[in-house]
């Protein structure tokens, strides 16, 4: 668990010598991809002595992540090189290797892929167009006439349709062949998360809701998402899809469900547990 430690990231001295400190480390991102170990099927992050790189600075390379149990975390983004030859490790695609991690590893290799990528694609202010510079450790950014930028967060949400013993899943064109989740869409300006649920179930499978009730949260920067899960009742099963968002949709029963998380069927999958629908679909099967 990383203690943000958000109040220190204006405060540059303290930072250099947390940078400087021996049990600083360091997360590197190249291109989006995250720096991956680790034996076998599970991936694990792979953590950079900060002493190896005594070239970096804080005012300008280095993103000031927290504080976990051994010490000052930070992140750096190697993406203006061309090539990257890690001391150890690969880097790869975290959504790809995300399906084989722990959920806390994964959330702390998306807070640094997401805080990277929006440092690197953030260059120029929305109101002057002059330059921005990197700012309060990487989570704030300032042009040549003071306008302040910070890191933008996109709400969505995930809705899990249901309709007694059943559960709405569907398949999206992109979606791997056999997969199926839980519907989802962006909140719009000015609309609350309930009317955003009421919409975008109308919108993708034509069907009227009850009260959406909230489920749980989780940051998805990939590259800017915050995703809200919740589960709401249709008034009846007669859905139709919207061909531009999805290409197939069907009920499933609890049981159907238990089969499939308890191996007993391969019948179609859903999304890892990385992902949260995972758990919401789960939460659902055996109706917690």
């Amino acid at each position: 668990m990383i203690d943000r430690a958000a109040h220190r990231r204006t405060h540059p001295h303290w930072l250099e010598e947390a940078l400087r400190a021996p049990e600083a480390r360091l997360l590197l991102v190249w291109r989006d991809r995250s720096l991956l170990g680790g034996e076998g099927r599970v991936p694990e992050p792979v953590f950079v002595p900060a002493a190896a790189h005594p070239d970096l600075t804080v005012d300008r390379d280095v993103v000031f992540l927290g504080i976990d149990a051994h010490g000052p975390l930070f992140a750096v983004d190697l993406s203006e090189r061309d090539e990257v030859t890690p001391p150890e490790g690969r880097f790869e695609d975290l959504r790809m290797a995300g399906a084989f991690m722990p959920r806390e590893p994964f959330d702390l290799l998306a807070y640094a892929r997401g805080i990277c990528g929006w440092n690197r694609r953030t260059r120029h202010c929305e109101q002057c167009g002059g330059r921005l510079a990197f700012d309060s450790a990487g989570f704030k950014r300032v042009c040549t006439e003071g306008h302040e930028v910070f890191p933008r967060t996109d709400p969505a949400v995930m809705i899990l349709v249901t309709h007694g013993d059943r559960c709405l899943l569907a398949r999206q064109p992109r979606f791997p062949p056999g997969m199926y989740s839980a519907l989802a869409g962006f909140v719009e300006p000015g609309e609350s998360l309930e009317d955003c649920v009421r919409r975008e179930t109308l919108e993708e499978v034509g069907l009227e809701v009850g009260e959406p009730r909230y489920v749980a949260s989780q940051g998805w920067p990939f590259p800017q998402s915050f995703m809200l899960s919740f589960v709401t009742e249709a008034t009846n099963d007669a859905f139709t899809l919207d061909d531009d968002e999805l290409e197939e949709a069907r009920w499933v029963t609890r049981e159907e469900l238990r089969d499939l998380f308890e191996k007993r069927s391969r019948a179609f999958f859903v999304p890892p547990p990385m992902s949260l629908a995972n758990p919401l679909i789960r939460g659902f099967a055996y109706d917690d």
